[in-house]
Formats: C-alpha cells, sequence, structure tokens
C-alpha cells in the first residue's frame, strides 16, 4: 500500500502538463536501460519511475522526496540523464522584489522637517527660560549633579553585559557566572581525540599502488602484491577482493578460498557473510557452503548475534545460533 500512496503522490506534483525537452526515444529510454546501479535503479522503481521521461519532468530538488534518495543517487542520475542529451526540470524562477513607492521617501523628508523645525522651537524656548534668572539655572546644574551621582552610584552596583541583560558587577566574581556561583566552578573535560588502531605483529594492512590493491604486513613488507582490482580488510582470516567487477574470497597466504561469482559481499563476522548475486542475498560459510539459500531482498553482515533480513516487503531480525528470522 505504501509504495501505491508514494506512486499516486508522485503523479500528482508532476501532473502540470509540463513535457520535458529532448529526443522523443530518449525520454522513452526504460528505466533499467539507463546504466545506473542496481541499488539505484531499485530505489526508482519503488518510488514510480519506469522511464528516462518521468525522471526529467522533476526537478533536482524533487528527487529527495524519493525514499532513500540521496546526494549519490542524484548525482548518478543527472550523469544517466546527461549521456542521453536529457536534464532534469528547470527551477521556477524567483519573483522579483517589489518597488517601494515613490512617495513614501517624500512623506520621511517632509516628517524629518517638521521635527526639526519642533527642535529649533525648543531650543529658542529653553534659551527664553534661561534669560529669567540664575536661579533655575542653578536649580538645573544641581538636579543633574544629582542625577549623575544617582547614575554613577546604580552603575556600580549594577550593569549590562553584551547581551543587554543587567549583571551584578563584584570584582571577585568577575570572571563566574551565575552557574559557576551555585554549582562550583567546573572545567571543561579536553575533546578526545581518535585513537588510530594499533597495528600488531598479527595485523594485514591492505595498499594500493598503479590502481591495483595488495597487502602488507604491520612492518610494511609486501604480504601479497597488488594484483585486485579491489581489496576490503581481513576479518577472521578471510578478506573480500575483487576482478572483473566479481567478488570472492582469498586467506591470508592468498590462498582462492571462495572463487568470484558474487556482485556484492560483506566481510565475515561471527564465521558468516552476506553475499548477493543480482538482486538477491544469502549467507555463506568461510569454506563458502551455502548456509542460508540466496533469496533475500536484503542482507546485513551479523552484529552481537543478529543481521537484518527483508523478504517480499517485510524486515526481518536474523538470529545467528538458530539461523531462523523474527519477522515483523
Amino acid at each position: 500500500m505504501g509504495k501505491d500512496n508514494r506512486r499516486r503522490n508522485n503523479k500528482k506534483r508532476t501532473g502540470d502538463g509540463y513535457e520535458p525537452k529532448g529526443d522523443a526515444a530518449a525520454l522513452a529510454t526504460p528505466l533499467e536501460e539507463l546504466g545506473l546501479s542496481e541499488k539505484t535503479t531499485g530505489i526508482l522503481k519503488d518510488g514510480g519511475i519506469a522511464t528516462a521521461k518521468d525522471l526529467a519532468k522533476r526537478r533536482a530538488g524533487e528527487m529527495y522526496r524519493i525514499r532513500y534518495v540521496g546526494k549519490r543517487e542524484c548525482l548518478e542520475v543527472a550523469g544517466a540523464l546527461k549521456k542521453l542529451g536529457l536534464d532534469f526540470r528547470p527551477d521556477e524562477p524567483k519573483p522579483e522584489a517589489q518597488e517601494k513607492p515613490a512617495g513614501k521617501p517624500q512623506e520621511k523628508t517632509r516628517a524629518e522637517g517638521e521635527n526639526k523645525n519642533n527642535r529649533s522651537a525648543d531650543k529658542n524656548a529653553n534659551k527664553k527660560q534661561g534669560s529669567n534668572g540664575g536661579q533655575n539655572k542653578s536649580d538645573r546644574n544641581g538636579g543633574k549633579q544629582q542625577d549623575k551621582n544617582k547614575n554613577q552610584k546604580g552603575n556600580k552596583d549594577q550593569r549590562e553585559d553584551k547581551s543587554g541583560r543587567p549583571r551584578y558587577d563584584y570584582k571577585p566574581y568577575d570572571n563566574v557566572n551565575l552557574h559557576d556561583l551555585v554549582y562550583g566552578k567546573r572545567e571543561r573535560p579536553a575533546p578526545e581525540k581518535p585513537q588510530k588502531e594499533q597495528l600488531t605483529p598479527d595485523s594485514i594492512v591492505k595498499f594500493c599502488r598503479q590502481g591495483k590493491w595488495g597487502y602488507k604486513d604491520w612492518k610494511g613488507n609486501v604480504l601479497i602484491q597488488p594484483v585486485y582490482d579491489n581489496a576490503y580488510s581481513f576479518h577472521e582470516d578471510r578478506a573480500c577482493v575483487e576482478k572483473d567487477g566479481l567478488l570472492g574470497y582469498i586467506d591470508s597466504k592468498n590462498r582462492m578460498v571462495i572463487d568470484y561469482k558474487y556482485d556484492s559481499a560483506t566481510s565475515f563476522s561471527e564465521g558468516l557473510a552476506a553475499v548477493s548475486i543480482g538482486e538477491k542475498s544469502g549467507y555463506i560459510d568461510k569454506d563458502g557452503n551455502e548456509v542460508l539459500p540466496v533469496e533475500f531482498d536484503v542482507a546485513t553482515g551479523f552484529e552481537n548475534g543478529k543481521a537484518i533480513v527483508r523478504q517480499d516487503g517485510r524486515w526481518g531480525v536474523l538470529d545467528r545460533e538458530t539461523l531462523k528470522v523474527l519477522w515483523r
């Protein structure tokens, strides 16, 4: 039901009459023939995408509405469309800011002129009052001095910090905030630096030379020459290596334990590894024997005796000891 709802929503968003530009044959190219990875193709299928035209109808930002689509998938799709001379739907231009009415600056100028005239009138009135005698002047000076002393006293007890909030200005606590006064000052712990994995005499480290991968010991001596298209770390005396687009497993003596026949695979964990052939996944042991058939849509490696699997749209937890799935 969830897939049907997503497809209806997708059609509603793109059903505004927009027709992408480009060659008709290119627009009719099926999704499976765009050269996308199996993972991306499956995600787009679940999102209701069937042809290149369905992609070209969308803006690049709308791709993220499809479940599990991220930046990597968007870049992959954009590259596939570009090969066909297509592109995503262009974004709509942003509306320009409206111009301010021409009358407002004039009103502001007129208001400023009135304020200026009022200030001049007040100034003249103050001058006339000052000419009546020195008593008023002395009263004003005395009042100003009292206000000044009052302000100085208030500023001594209370001031405002940079945020505009008042704070009490006691010299012994200038560098201590309220939290520190109540709970005590605590030093912030220094951030911990990530520690590199320490190498031991049993460590085997992969390395790359001229585009090929091999393995060295902990001192840097070459144990396995760089002959593989890709290589992964050793786990449980097995390492996954790639040649001609297929994956297999070798041991620490560079003996081919499990032949190249998998499209994707994980490292061994708790004696088993998840492998995929086409769009289906299963589990094998360290000798290459099939422990669980290649029939799952998704299969992860084991961790703490549990692995996650999906089959026919249902997710479940696979138990390592019993090799049974608890379906949700």
